[in-house]
């Protein structure tokens, strides 16, 4: 008979596939499912902002030093958070500023948040087939592989944010219900940390540690694991309350009044009731961000978890769910309400609910499991796995872009270059920029990265169109055209999406005809299915 195996063994195991796993998904997506899109324009506009002070904190640490660039990217002055260009001179100083080093952050920021979650499952549950399965469920989520905005290959903080809430998940958990006081020290450090990634989670950690309090006030032990939860509290704002400080004009004129009483939160607003917010937050958090591998691996595994539970029933009690389970729906169901409350709504940013979901699946794993033994929960782990990680490698691998982008990325790269090089051959130091239409693709703040990833320079294109997305005066614009070196007008098209749009699409013929006297045709070309012309001031050369 065949002894079974030694804990000793059983760990080496663990730690080896853990190992394997985590290093084959880094160089999948570094090696093969972001070079899908490191050559393309950065989409979206918020990528573009996080992307420019990433590369503008890297070229100040080149002119002043590499710790005078780290205190800078640290303590600028941000609305959003800070720390993503503080990693972006860490990653930029060993592998160089492009955008693929900043898509490593990603992966590793998804790594970090697998690895943790693993290690406090294994610890909490004394099972390493159920820390398997906590690698296998984040790697089964759909949004970070639906190469949208958001996901793993877009350089913004929704992303971070989400991996950043699964380290403090994991960190939560391991403080074993707050009884460990040096554990709940490292919780309050991961929460401080991510709140400097993303200034904006201070609105889900607030409730979420009043939501801790009053659960752990309503269990044994009450003193020392409310002094254990205050303890994280306090480490949370010493690591996160001076960057507050630092920042808190700024977040206050983004948030307070830019998502409560400025223009555009009345833009933003789809004025949803509260049962079509919660069909909106839940709905896409199915859908869209756990998705269908998730659903599948996790209904797969909890199902061979319950058959085992259910065959032994005559020798296990009845599965249980304890104090993780709480924490879980902790950090699902406060930052659902969060949201469900607030009147913007975007889909992007419901990733956060993700560790959240995640906990809940494998509390219930755990409870399954003390019923259902180990050899159960090992088939669950394989089996959640083999959903996960070929769905996985096969959006790696899949080109998502067709013909028909394509050919408008490219077109975008060549538009970029031409205008570097007639900025260039014209001695223009700041060149400006106008169009007619909110876009992510020929604004002058795309043209910077552009030109920084493509060139290596960093030319302080100044954008003079569009002022915003609410319409301005028309006084207002004409003369901000009449600043620009260049200017892209839409030539054909009655349909815009933001105020700016439609005013511009009224005002065509009157920008039509003031390019046409006082500028140079360039030339005409389609972009992304809309017809353009290029314009530029005389005396910049022009290119045949």
């Amino acid at each position: 008979m065949v002894p079974p195996p030694s804990s000793r063994t059983i760990n080496r195991g663990f730690f080896l596939v853990l190992a394997v796993l985590l290093a084959a998904e880094f160089l999948l997506f570094d090696l093969v499912g972001a070079k899908h899109h490191t050559w393309v324009y950065p989409r979206w506009n918020d990528q573009i902002q996080y992307l420019t002070e990433g590369y503008t904190g890297y070229e100040y640490s080149r002119d002043h030093g590499f710790a005078a660039g780290l205190k800078e990217s640290l303590l600028n002055r941000s609305a959003q958070g800070t720390l993503h260009d503080f990693l972006a001179v860490l990653v930029f100083s060993v592998a160089g500023p492009s955008r693929s080093a900043a898509l490593s952050i990603n992966i590793l920021a998804l790594v970090a948040w697998q690895l943790a979650l693993a290690l406090a499952v294994r610890r909490r549950t004394g099972c390493p087939s159920l820390g398997l399965l906590a690698v296998a469920l984040p790697l089964s989520l759909a949004w970070p592989w639906s190469w949208n905005a958001g996901s793993a290959v877009d350089f913004r903080l929704d992303h971070l944010a989400m991996c950043a809430m699964g380290v403090c998940h994991a960190a939560a958990l391991m403080t074993g219900g707050f009884r460990s006081l040096p554990r709940s020290a490292v919780f309050g450090a991961a929460v401080g940390l991510t709140l400097t990634i993303r200034f904006l989670t201070g609105a889900y950690f607030a409730p979420l540690f009043a939501g801790l309090i009053v659960a752990i006030l309503l269990r044994p032990g009450r003193l020392n694991r409310l002094l254990a939860v205050v303890t994280a509290a306090l480490v949370a704002a010493a690591i996160a309350g001076p960057i507050f400080w630092i920042n808190r004009e700024t977040i206050w004129d983004y948030y307070a009044i830019g998502h409560f009483t400025g223009p555009e939160s009345a833009i933003r607003n789809p004025n949803l009731g509260i049962l079509a917010s919660l069909r909106f937050v839940f709905g896409h958090l199915a859908g869209n961000h756990l998705g269908n591998a998730f659903w599948l691996g996790t209904a797969l595994a909890l199902g061979t978890l319950g058959i085992g539970a259910y065959l032994k029933r005559s020798r296990a009690g009845r599965p249980r769910l304890g104090g993780d389970a709480v924490i879980s729906l902790l950090f699902l169901g406060v930052p659902a309400g969060v949201l469900v409350l607030h009147a913007q709504k975007s889909e992007i940013v419901l990733g956060i609910l993700a560790p959240g979901a995640i906990g809940v699946a494998l509390a219930a794993a755990a409870a399954l499991r003390r019923a259902a033994g180990s050899r159960f929960a090992a088939a669950a782990a394989g089996i959640a796995l083999a959903v996960s990680f070929p769905c996985f490698a096969a959006r790696q691998i899949s080109d998502p872009h067709s013909t028909e982008f394509a050919e408008s990325a490219r077109l975008v790269n060549i538009l970029a270059d031409r205008i570097y090089r007639a900025s260039q051959a014209a001695g223009l130091e700041a060149p400006r920029i106008g169009v007619d239409v909110v876009t992510d693709n020929l604004d002058a703040q795309i043209m910077r990265v552009i030109c920084y990833e493509r060139q290596g320079r960093w030319v302080p294109f100044i954008m003079t169109l569009p002022t915003g997305i609410a319409e301005a005066e028309e006084s207002v614009l004409m003369s901000q055209l009449a600043e620009s070196d260049f200017v892209f007008l839409t030539e054909e098209g009655t349909e815009g999406f933001w105020p700016y749009d439609r005013q511009m699409i009224r005002m065509r013929p009157q920008t039509r005809a003031w390019c046409e006297d006082n500028m140079v045709l360039a030339g005409r070309f389609t972009l992304f299915g809309r017809p353009m012309a290029l314009y530029q001031r005389p005396g910049i050369p022009l290119e045949p």
